[in-house]
């Protein structure tokens, strides 16, 4: 009461108060204030691993530094949360991580190949916005964003939306850049090679290739325009 009054608007909490810990303290404050205590109750579900609860007390409890400390970019787990709904339960995996980083990373070269924003397209706007205030459903949001990505608009209308939508998400679309450091020698050597492979219709040589070229941390994307090199943002390492 001393900080947020006999009555305030949301009260937060995980989903093991629903059943005992939250109705005592409605029961407390109908007591005491002859009040409901808060308008909503936002209880966030557990976060899974192994079929089981994620937590200290289970000691399998992994801290955000471990995965930092394994080449993961920490808004890599943000986007991976940005997946559920706070309702539901949330399964961790490093796969699924290693998938979520390539979704990620994808996204983010997207974004920064649109160039300079333009104007907010407000249609998708108000789908974006509608989704984020029925109770939060990020998952339905994240749709929107895929197919403002897979529209026809202007690519300077997709940045400026985007921009937009990240106002909310937190990814920092705004900033990111690519990695721009100088492509090895040795891997130059295997993309010709897997290039080769590829005329020669080598198709399993070329596989082998690709995989030996993400192992040093660089993809490789084929265009029409020939093969395009990237280094990885984050050096994956399985646990």
């Amino acid at each position: 009461m001393h900080y947020l009054g006999e009555f305030f608007d949301i009260h937060c909490g995980g989903e093991d108060h629903i059943m005992v810990h939250h109705p005592n303290e409605i029961a407390q404050t109908q007591a005491v204030y002859k009040t409901r205590l808060a308008n909503f109750w936002m209880h966030g579900y557990f976060l899974q691993i192994n079929k089981s609860r994620m937590g200290k007390s289970e000691g399998n409890f992994i801290p955000l530094q471990k995965l930092i400390d394994k080449g993961y970019d920490p808004l890599v787990w943000r986007f991976y949360c940005l997946g559920a709904h706070y309702q539901t339960k949330l399964q961790f995996s490093w796969n699924a991580l290693n998938a979520v980083t390539n979704r990620l990373n994808s996204l983010r070269r997207v974004a920064y190949e649109w160039g300079e924003q333009g104007m907010v397209d407000n249609g998708y706007l108000d789908q974006f916005t509608t989704q984020i205030n029925d109770d939060l459903n990020v998952p339905r949001a994240m749709a929107v964003v895929q197919r403002l990505v897979k529209s026809k608009l202007p690519p300077s209308t997709k940045k400026a939306t985007l921009l937009r939508f990240d106002d909310m998400l937190g990814l920092d679309f705004a900033s990111w850049e690519p990695n721009l450091d100088t492509i090895p020698d040795e891997v130059l050597a295997l993309v010709e090679r897997r290039q080769q492979a590829r005329l020669e219709k080598r198709w399993q040589d070329a596989d082998m290739l690709r995989e030996q070229i993400r192992a040093e941390g660089y993809e490789v994307e084929d265009t029409p325009q020939g093969s395009l090199i990237r280094a990885q943002e984050n050096r994956i390492i399985d646990a």
